[in-house]
This record gives structure tokens, C-alpha cells and sequence, in this order.
């Protein structure tokens, strides 16, 4: 043991690449970043450290669970600390220790992120929860002062919620107008008339089979959201309703479903993608039972052709 407690974590890497010579370079690397970690974590070099960590494990596991690394860097860490115990061949007592450790740290992570998951799906069964959680957060938006991006991000999850969701191509480059006058027949448009608001699609992806769709906005709250946003945030954007910050252009669908995912994961502590959204939204709308006529409608302003996608989420 006291050959391998003066080597520094260079020397420890080379023994490994010799031990593990099979395995890839990434592998490789990664056993060496484990080391530089664990030097970081105690603040000294590893001739410092002399592989006390092996024998003083509990003092080591607070020290690597107060540092600022993500679980899956804490998780390779400690799969790598096993690598080193094979290679310094470590009483096998010890190893088995760090086994364990290994094990239920791992059933920890995993428990968490089903939980998670279950916390996601949950939101997911029903849209009218996400309708409500949106609703009770509006408040604050509407009420407070935020950074121009935390607003914006907000305001892109109401459009999506407080409404059809519709896809996230339809809002690329959408512009505002406060007269049906400057609008045309080849534009996306939100109309903002008096105490009239209305999307309006002539371009989304089967316009060129059903023609230009409207959404009139009816949800005071989201008025609400858009009236502040466009009064007190974007003043300078060219008529563009949703931006990207860095040049004042259109958001692309990119950054637009990014905005919506970086909402739902500050407000359900999971980020919710667009189809996720729509999903709920769809099986919301089927267990209300409309008839035909209103599923084809509804289903023309989410861009299906049919009512045929809609009964998939029933």
C-alpha cells in the first residue's frame, strides 16, 4: 500500500491504462478525471491525500456529497475509487465495503429519478393540473417584477397551456399587429384590438390543406401575460412576439421549445417537452367526449387532418 500512496494521479492513471488496457481511451480518461476530483474535493494533491479516502470512507463520502458535483460525476467517482481498489489490490474486505457503498448510492439515484418520473407523469395524465399550476404562477408574473428571459420563458409555457396547443412552429416569427389590415395570407400573426386577441396561423404544418386557422384568446390570464410582456418587456423587437435576447430576432422552434422546457422545470421540478404538453392536452379534450364536428376543429388547429391522431391519446 505505502508504493502506491506516494504516487501522484498521473502515475495511478498510467497504472490503471495498464491494468484496464482493453478499455477505451474515454474510460481511460475518465478514471483520470476521477482522480483530479477526489484532489479537489480534499483541496491537495494526491502525494497529500496518501489514498487515506480508501480507510477514512464516510469523511470522503461528505466531502464528495457537499461538493458541487452532479450525482452521475459522484456515481463515476466511486465506480473508479473501485477500479484503484483492484489495482492497489485491496483486502477484499474493504473493497466489499465500497461495493455496497457503490450499490446503494446507485438504488438511491434510481428510487429518486422514479420518483421524479412519477412526479412528471403525474402532471402529464392530466392537463387541466398544468392549466392550474400555470395559473397560480401567472400571478407572480403579473403582479412582481422578473429578468426579461424568466418572463418570456413563462409566457411561451401560458401560450402552450392557457389555450390549444397548438405546435411550436407556429409561433416562430409570429408577429403583432393592432389592426387585421396589416396582416396578409402568407404570416402567423397575433392580433391585439382593443380587448380582442387573436392568433392567427396561415402558415403551420398542413396550411396548405385546411387554410388559415384563428384562435381567439379568451383566458383573461394569458391577455393579461401578453399585455405586460409587450408594454413593459418587448418594447423593441420589431413587432415580434416571441425573441431571442441575444439579437432581438424571431425565436427558432429550437429555442421557443427550450424557453417552454426551462418553465415547466422551474414550476413542476421536471421539464415538460411541447409534445408532452399537447399529449395531455389531447386526451384532456377526448375524455370531454365532443363530437365529430368539434374534434375535427380542434384537431385542424393543432394540424392534424384528421380527428385520427386525437383517438391515439384517448
Amino acid at each position: 500500500m505505502e508504493y502506491f500512496k506516494v504516487k501522484t494521479a498521473l502515475e495511478l492513471s498510467k497504472l490503471h491504462d495498464i491494468a484496464f488496457s482493453a478499455t477505451s481511451k474515454a474510460t481511460k480518461t475518465t478514471f483520470y478525471q476521477s482522480l483530479k476530483r477526489i484532489e479537489r474535493v480534499y483541496e491537495v494533491p494526491m502525494t497529500d491525500i496518501r489514498l487515506r479516502f480508501i480507510d477514512e470512507k464516510h469523511d470522503f463520502l461528505k466531502r464528495l456529497d457537499d461538493s458541487k458535483y452532479s450525482e452521475n460525476t459522484k456515481l463515476t467517482t466511486l465506480t473508479n475509487v473501485l477500479k484503484l481498489l483492484k489495482i492497489i489490490d485491496a483486502p477484499l474486505l474493504t473493497y466489499n465495503s465500497w461495493l455496497e457503498t457503490l450499490k446503494t448510492k446507485t438504488e438511491a439515484r434510481s428510487k429518486k429519478d422514479k420518483e421524479v418520473l412519477k412526479s412528471k407523469l403525474k402532471v402529464l395524465m392530466n392537463f387541466n393540473d398544468i392549466r392550474e399550476e400555470v395559473n397560480k404562477k401567472a400571478d407572480n408574473f403579473i403582479n412582481t417584477s422578473s429578468s426579461i428571459e424568466d418572463f418570456e420563458k413563462f409566457l411561451v409555457l401560458a401560450i402552450f397551456t392557457l389555450q390549444i396547443s397548438a405546435r411550436v412552429s407556429n409561433y416562430v416569427g409570429i408577429k403583432v399587429v393592432d389592426d387585421e389590415t396589416f396582416t396578409n395570407d402568407k404570416d402567423n400573426f397575433l392580433l391585439v384590438d382593443g380587448d380582442q386577441y387573436k392568433f392567427i396561423f396561415n402558415k403551420y404544418r398542413t396550411s396548405h390543406i385546411l387554410g388559415k386557422k384563428e384562435i381567439f384568446v379568451h383566458d383573461s390570464t394569458l391577455q393579461y401575460l401578453i399585455d405586460k410582456w409587450l408594454t413593459e418587456y418587448n418594447t423593441d423587437s420589431n413587432n415580434l412576439l416571441v425573441i431571442s435576447e441575444d439579437n432581438k430576432r424571431p425565436m427558432n422552434g429550437r429555442q421557443i421549445q427550450e424557453s417552454l422546457e426551462t418553465a415547466t422545470s422551474d414550476l413542476f421540478g421536471s421539464k415538460l417537452t411541447i409534445d408532452n404538453i399537447r399529449s395531455a392536452y389531447m386526451k384532456m379534450i377526448i375524455t370531454l367526449d365532443p363530437d365529430f364536428s368539434q374534434k375535427l376543429d380542434i384537431a385542424n388547429i393543432l394540424g392534424y387532418s384528421s380527428t385520427d391522431q386525437l383517438e391515439d391519446h384517448s
